[in-house]
C-alpha cells in the first residue's frame, strides 16, 4: 500500500534481537507486539494510512481478501480523540468512513497487558462483528495492529498492519496502490 515498511524493524524477543518487519513470521508478530507499549487513548486523533506488512503471502493475499468484505478499498483509519474510529475506504475513486469502530482501554488477548483494542458493534456486516484489532506504539506516528477474529478456531492467527499518522485528511488524490 503506502510507505516503506522495509525501514521498520520490531525486536524479537525469541531471537535475541531487531527483525525486518516483513521479514516476521505470523506467528512471530504475537511476541514483537507484546515488546512494544500500548498508545493513550487520546493520542489516536486523526486519520492513519494502513499498511499490510508481514511475510510475502500476506501482503499479497490481503488486498484482495478484503476486497470482498465491507472494506474493499481499505486506506485506513481515523480517530477522534474520544475513543470513536471509522474504517477509511476508496470506491470509485471517492474516499469514504464506513464500519465504525470503538476504541477502548482492555486487556490484550497477547499479553493481557492493558492496552487499546478496536471493537466493532455486534451488528456489523459480517465477518467484523467477530473482529477486534488491537495497536501498538512502533514510533510515534506509526502503530503496529493486530487483528484477530473472536471466533475460537482463528483467535489465534494475528493479521498484522501498521497505521501512519497522516497531517491531513486522506482525499482523492492520494495514490491508492
Amino acid at each position: 500500500m503506502w510507505g516503506d515498511s522495509m525501514t521498520i524493524s520490531l525486536f524479537l524477543p525469541t531471537a535475541g534481537r531487531h527483525v525486518p518487519i516483513n521479514d516476521l513470521s505470523l506467528g512471530a508478530f504475537r511476541s514483537a507486539f507484546a515488546a512494544l507499549t500500548a498508545p493513550s487513548l487520546d493520542s489516536l486523533t486523526g486519520d492513519y494510512r494502513a499498511e499490510f506488512v508481514g511475510p510475502a503471502w500476506l501482503r499479497r493475499f490481503a488486498p484482495p481478501g478484503l476486497a470482498i468484505t465491507p472494506l474493499a478499498g481499505w486506506l485506513g483509519k481515523s480517530f477522534d480523540g474520544q475513543g470513536n474510529g471509522i474504517n477509511l475506504v476508496r470506491r470509485r475513486g471517492v474516499v469514504q468512513r464506513v464500519l465504525p469502530m470503538r476504541a477502548q482501554w482492555l486487556p490484550s488477548a497477547v499479553d493481557g497487558r492493558p492496552g487499546v483494542t478496536l471493537t466493532y458493534a455486534p451488528g456489523s456486516l459480517f465477518p467484523f462483528a467477530y473482529v477486534v484489532d488491537e495497536l501498538r506504539t512502533i514510533e510515534a506516528d506509526t502503530l503496529l495492529g493486530l487483528s484477530f477474529a473472536t471466533v475460537p478456531w482463528l483467535a489465534r492467527l494475528p493479521m498484522p498492519f501498521l497505521l501512519r499518522h497522516v497531517p491531513v485528511l486522506l482525499d482523492d488524490s492520494d495514490d491508492a496502490e
